[in-house]
């Protein structure tokens, strides 16, 4: 961990973290985007209704028919999670970003993104969503496209990181503040679908 001073005001901050994702966060990550959302839940109303369908009229269907129930019904169950997970390896393997280790430093102006020789700020106005849930906090830059950051990684740190978030957002009039899964009243690396 590292200190960051303001250039006004010298503000010193102990969060800083290094991040480097695995595949099964990537793969939680796009589990919880991908079904969080309308689309998401309408597709397993689809997937699950096919089912039901093919539960409760098997007798009076076509085997074609009881075939592309079946088939539907695992689309969204089975299917696109199976996917996804092989999308978030091939993501963990190949993609300099998210395979390299991410040091992320935050401060009252935002936060100062360094890999390598390559450095990246993100200010808090530009950040439209924070969503914290038991084992991450996730911070979107875009509706497709945030920074993961795993509990397992930010160690005893993540409850304080999960504060100054809040407050950095709130005091920037950044929109969308959002905890989900967690227990109490408080409870990352870019990741693009």
């Amino acid at each position: 961990m590292h200190d960051i001073k303001s250039d006004k005001n010298v503000v010193s901050m102990d969060l800083s973290f290094d991040i480097k994702l695995t595949a099964t966060e990537l793969y939680v990550f796009s589990m919880r985007h991908t079904y969080s959302g309308i689309s998401g839940i309408f597709g397993l109303i689809i997937s699950f209704g096919s089912l039901a369908a093919v539960a409760l009229r098997y007798k009076y269907l076509d085997k074609s028919a009881i075939a592309a129930l079946i088939i539907i019904g695992l689309l969204f169950t089975v299917v696109q999670p199976v996917m996804l997970y092989f999308k978030a390896g091939t993501q963990a393997k190949r993609n300099e970003s998210i395979k390299g280790c991410l040091h992320y430093a935050f401060s009252e102006e935002g936060i100062m993104i360094t890999q390598g020789e390559q450095q990246a700020e993100v200010k808090w106005h530009e950040i439209r969503k924070r969503v914290v849930t038991k084992s991450a906090m996730y911070l979107y830059m875009s509706p497709v496209r945030a920074f993961i950051f795993p509990k397992s990684q930010c160690m005893d740190k993540f409850d304080e990181l999960v504060s100054f978030t809040v407050d950095m957002m709130k005091s920037r009039s950044t929109v969308d503040i959002k905890d989900d899964d967690i227990e109490g009243a408080s409870q990352g690396d870019e990741a693009n679908e």
